[in-house]
């Protein structure tokens, strides 16, 4: 049987508690930086939260803006893009409709950005209206394509997990997928919030799994901020059903 988790005040203790071992742990990191992953890819963090942008000859497809509660991280993602290309900033990818990740993005609709995200996460915003995230122009039901500058990503739905709208996004000749918060490396997130699915969550791993890739970026970095591998899903999978962490 299929069940939507509770959420209970318990969680927001252990929230509250694994945010701030993690803000211990990442306190000597700096407060952003830019990686780059590939010719084209590159990672950008701000504090302990990961966006993934791709650069092409035609423009640049940017992901999550990250800018709950600090619209200076927004404004520094677009610096750090301009140091690296002048193309026009052309599509902004939501992962899901996770404030902490998806806050902030007007600056991004202001430079000319078609924004994009999942059609169940356009209707959770239409429903709750927040003032900072700025609505998706377009929307994706099971899987899009995006091709740019000769440069192809595919926005994959793989199911319910740690929303009902997460955005799988592969880039297939790199052999590269971001994908955030459902599938972390190393590190368990928080099942048993508001909107999670047990055990949709595994099923939609196990799609994960199916794709064609080699690396992933994930929404937080893990352990050294390295990317993960397919091992580091078979072995979050594997420890999160084996710790019963539904």
């Amino acid at each position: 049987m299929r069940r939507r988790v509770a959420f209970g005040p318990g969680m927001v203790f252990l929230a509250a508690l694994v945010l701030a071992i993690g803000g211990q742990a990442f306190a000597a990191m700096p407060t952003f930086e830019t990686k780059k992953i590939t010719d084209n890819v590159y990672v950008y963090r701000y504090q302990f939260h990961q966006a993934m942008f791709v650069v092409t000859p035609d423009g640049v497809i940017a992901t999550d803006p990250i800018g709950l509660l600090r619209p200076q991280a927004v404004t520094t993602y677009i610096d750090e893009i301009r140091k690296i290309t002048q193309a026009p900033i052309r599509y902004l990818v939501y992962s899901h409709h996770h404030y902490d990740h998806i806050s902030g993005g007007k600056p991004f609709k202001d430079a000319g950005a078609t924004i994009i995200a999942h059609r169940n996460a356009k209707a959770h915003l239409e429903q709750l209206k927040n003032p900072d995230v700025v609505m998706p122009d377009l929307v994706v039901d099971d899987r899009a394509t995006l091709t740019l500058g000769g440069t192809r990503l595919d926005l994959i739905y793989t199911g319910r997990n740690h929303s009902d709208n997460n955005l799988v996004m592969l880039l297939p000749k790199e052999k590269l997928i971001f994908v955030v918060d459902f599938l972390p490396i190393e590190q368990v997130m928080f099942r048993n919030g508001p909107d999670g699915f047990i055990p949709d969550w595994f099923d939609s791993i196990d799609r994960v799994l199916a794709l064609d890739w080699d690396q992933m970026i994930p929404g937080h970095p893990g352990p050294g901020g390295r990317l993960g591998t397919k091992d580091d899903a078979r072995a979050h999978k594997q420890y999160s059903s084996s710790h019963n962490l539904g």
